[in-house]
């Protein structure tokens, strides 16, 4: 499995069921349905990608043989861009398609902005650590579920 074959495309807004499926497949693979059963269903009902969102945003899939196996969205404010979403399919984890969209989205948001907020998920923050996104604290996301507030200085749009 390698990430070199994977191509982006932008999502389309009938494909919202499965990034939503693979957005609530990538919680549970850090144990947050079962530790976590409120915050997952708080989730599911009122925080995964829409065909609304999808056709208003900045949301890419990334493909590979025809299978959707990652995508990240975005969402433009006025002085940041929020990397809103970004998922794989579990079994690519570190198999460098996080990589793949981190580029991709970080490509994407530059024109947008110069910086990038990220509230990471515990699983996550080593990833964006990684990637050079710095941590500014954790927040209470309720029932002792604890997400962390990266900013990411974004590069000068190419011209």
């Amino acid at each position: 499995m390698d990430a070199a074959g994977a191509r982006f495309r932008p999502a389309r807004p009938e494909e919202a069921e499965l990034l939503g499926e693979m957005t609530i497949a990538g919680v549970s693979y850090w144990g947050h349905d079962v530790n976590f059963p409120e915050n997952v269903e708080s989730l599911r009902q009122n925080h995964l990608p829409t065909p609304e969102y999808i056709e208003e945003s900045p949301v890419f899939v990334l493909e590979e043989d025809g299978n959707v196996v990652g995508f990240y969205g975005l969402r433009r404010h006025d002085d940041f861009v929020d990397l809103v979403y970004m998922f794989l399919e579990t079994d690519r984890i570190g198999h460098g398609y996080g990589r793949r969209l981190w580029d991709h989205a970080v490509s994407q948001a530059a024109p947008l902005s110069d910086k990038m907020r990220i509230l990471s998920d515990p699983g996550a923050t080593r990833f964006y650590a990684a990637m050079g996104a710095s941590k500014e604290r954790e927040l209470d996301a309720g029932n002792g579920f604890r997400l962390t507030l990266f900013w990411y200085d974004l590069p000068p749009a190419a011209e």
